[in-house]
């Protein structure tokens, strides 16, 4: 009866989280980055996840998680990319390119591979909180600015 209700749990549990693609943009030599959060329903495992960020960066074609990485923005300056792939039970609006990458947030990606992305006042308090967590959890979190709504 245990093992039925542990199983239960964990299967409500594994129906709550999704996937995520953190894809970031690092302008680099500065802490200025900008991140989106994109979700692809079909894809429920990380592996899966891995398997298109591999296959996107190798063919240049990005069929899952679709986007782009717009180069003119950022002439006389270079930047990287970073992706990770996280489970998150936090949601996030879908994303649209735009101009208006204007809410700062502290995300972390655990060595669980969990998610998790806290909005902050400003750019300036994120590094601030960044600055103050404990040292491990803090090589694996980094600021950035998006545009998508953190969804209640």
């Amino acid at each position: 009866m245990l093992a039925m209700g542990l199983s239960l749990a964990l299967s409500a549990q594994a129906a709550e989280r999704q996937v995520y693609l953190v894809a970031t943009v690092q302008l680099d030599g500065s802490s200025l980055a900008q991140s989106i959060f994109l979700h692809e329903p079909q894809i429920t495992e990380l592996q899966g996840c891995l398997d298109a960020v591999r296959d996107g960066q190798s063919k240049r074609d990005w069929l899952l998680y679709h986007h782009i990485f717009r180069r003119d923005r950022f002439k006389g300056f270079s930047g990287h990319m970073r992706y990770h792939c996280a489970y998150s039970d936090q949601r996030f609006s879908s994303w649209r390119d735009g101009p208006r990458y204007n809410k700062p947030y502290l995300v972390s990606v655990g060595k669980d591979a969990q998610l998790e992305v806290v909005r902050t006042p400003s750019q300036a308090q994120c590094m601030t909180q960044l600055r103050a967590l404990p040292a491990a959890r803090q090589a694996r979190s980094f600021c950035a600015m998006g545009n998508q709504e953190l969804q209640p």
